[in-house]
């Protein structure tokens, strides 16, 4: 399987570290230029190219590190991405207890999903507890990673992308009911409790 990555964070570079460690095929593209990544990219393997857009957006499984504000100008640059599965990631969530609130108040992959309505849309968290004794990435294999799909398809294809890369994937899809009317509110994240999301507010 081919992998595309759309924009250039530490985590989706750690994404395409792990993806040509497991064989995958990895072209990515940074629209703010490839030549700032081009000594990185070199580095990680001979797998693991730069593209343009076009070339990123041809592979079977994407992964969206985009700004909100340019997201909308991106997306209308890609070519049909009817049945693509697209995972949107975002910046790190440092702490699995504030996890619902940052889905609440950073909704841009439902954006994406708006605009992108033949894709398959599923977004991806990475928590992060961060203390003295704790660097991101350090124990490889252990890390728990949080998603949620809309597609039966698209959740299992990622479930097993992730655990190709080493992740521990944790599937939110049945778990999450968001509305407009819950997004202002205050809640509390359990990923452990059989039911994870607690409104705060009586």
């Amino acid at each position: 399987m081919r992998i595309g990555i759309i924009g250039i964070g530490s985590f989706t570079l750690e994404l395409a570290i792990r993806s040509a460690e497991a064989g995958y095929s990895v072209t990515i593209h940074n629209p703010r230029g490839n030549s700032l990544i081009k000594d990185v990219i070199g580095k990680i393997g001979s797998n693991v190219k730069s593209g343009s857009l076009d070339e990123a957006a041809q592979s079977e499984l994407i992964l969206l590190f985009i700004p909100k504000d340019d997201l909308e100008n991106i997306i209308k640059n890609l070519p049909d991405m009817s049945g693509k599965v697209i995972l949107h990631t975002s910046g790190l969530i440092f702490d699995p207890q504030s996890l619902l609130s940052g889905i609440a108040n950073a909704m841009t992959y439902k954006i994406t999903a708006s605009l992108l309505p033949e894709a398959k849309v599923v977004k991806l968290f990475n928590p992060v507890q961060i203390n003295a004794n704790h660097r991101p990435y350090q124990d490889k294999g252990k890390e728990e990673i949080f998603f949620i799909a809309d597609h039966s398809d698209s959740r299992n294809c990622v479930r097993s992308f992730l655990k190709a890369l080493s992740y521990t994937p944790m599937d939110l899809s049945g778990k999450l009911h968001l509305n407009y009317s819950q997004i202002n509110q205050k809640v509390h994240f359990n990923p452990f409790s059989s039911s994870p999301f607690k409104n705060t507010l009586n």
